[in-house]
């Protein structure tokens, strides 16, 4: 049955109004994306040609305790692939660059306060174990996620970290040049033995030993990103650093935290899809918030008394703490988790 509509004209038009196309046009980035690894539940009837040493396929429907009743029904928001991603990445390095380019110009870094390179040679560069440790722990979630979709933004995370722990070390380089002293050779020290970095440590040491990709995943973008990673970076060392007459390191700091933003949004996704297919799954996350949230807080709060070693500050430790955590509190709510927060309390 044809039915009738008018143009803008105001001449009839027939067409089948009320029939909703059965394929929509695929978007570029999920041409891209989609598929790359066949899966014999989607195409490759002749099964699996891709297999491990031990004969195991990409994925495992074992690989994690999430119930997922299809992985390729996710999509990332910020529909990344790897030409935008490198144009991104490439473009903060550029910024950086020039950031630094223009500090040296200005002879900026003669002016830095003293307990500010203090805070750089030790603890910000010992902040760059940190971000190598989560690049690894993504590393091990990418390899096994339920799907090449699901994959690719994990597969972007854990690059990013690379870049922020080598962009960290880097700029410990050309310190090195422009201040005299300056050496960050304490600074694996102080993440093995000094008591503000022992809390991050230990959680991201016990992710290393994680073997379930969704809870590896989880627990990064839901707990310690939000809560240990936001402390540090952007109420420490953002809103900080020209406190102190550093440019460069706010820069570093921001394009941190525009990482984490964007994957924000990714992990919003993907936990709207699973809880949306099996809501049960949202009791699994709040059994692993039970174990990982207080080694997460913890961590968060052993970085408090990094504020007190600084001579200014936006706000105290103790303020900045708070509000980062009404925050993830909010982000729990957010997810809709919110029954997280009264499981591990």
């Amino acid at each position: 049955m044809t039915a009738l509509t008018k143009t803008r004209a105001g001449s009839p038009k027939s067409g089948f109004r009320y029939i909703k196309p059965a394929k929509r046009r695929a978007t570029q980035y999920e041409e891209i994306t989609l598929h790359t690894q066949w899966d014999p539940k989607n195409f490759a009837q002749s099964g699996w040609f891709n297999l491990d040493k031990n004969g195991n396929p990409a994925w495992r429907e074992d690989a994690t305790v999430l119930q997922s009743s299809d992985w390729w029904e996710y999509r990332d928001p910020n529909a990344e692939w790897f030409r935008p991603f490198v144009k991104r990445q490439a473009d903060i390095g550029r910024s950086i660059e020039q950031s630094i380019a223009g500090a040296k110009r200005a002879k900026t870094f003669a002016s830095f306060d003293a307990s500010w390179v203090n805070f750089l040679q030790s603890h910000y560069a010992a902040y760059r174990f940190a971000e190598y440790g989560l690049f690894l722990a993504l590393c091990q979630a990418q390899r096994e996620a339920g799907s090449d979709v699901v994959a690719q933004p994990i597969i972007f995370q854990s690059v990013e970290k690379d870049r922020h722990a080598q962009d960290i070390t880097l700029y410990g380089m050309i310190l090195e040049t422009e201040l005299p002293g300056f050496s960050d050779a304490q600074a694996k020290a102080m993440w093995m033995d000094a008591p503000e970095w022992q809390g991050l440590r230990k959680i991201i040491e016990y992710l290393l030993a994680c073997r379930d990709w969704g809870e590896i995943y989880v627990v990064v973008n839901c707990f310690v990103e939000p809560l240990a990673s936001t402390l540090l970076c952007r109420e420490l060392i953002q809103r900080n650093a020209t406190l102190h007459g550093d440019p460069v390191s706010t820069v570093i700091a921001q394009a941190a935290e525009s990482d984490r933003e964007s994957k924000r949004a990714s992990s919003k996704a993907f936990i709207d899809m699973i809880l949306r297919q099996n809501p049960s799954n949202s009791q699994l996350i709040a059994s692993w918030a039970e174990k990982w949230l207080p080694l997460a807080e913890a961590a968060a709060k052993d970085l408090i008394p990094l504020f007190a070693t600084l001579k200014h500050n936006a706000v105290d430790g103790q303020t900045a703490y708070y509000n980062v955590h009404r925050e993830f509190c909010e982000l729990m709510a957010e997810l809709g988790l919110a029954q997280v927060l009264e499981s591990a309390a």
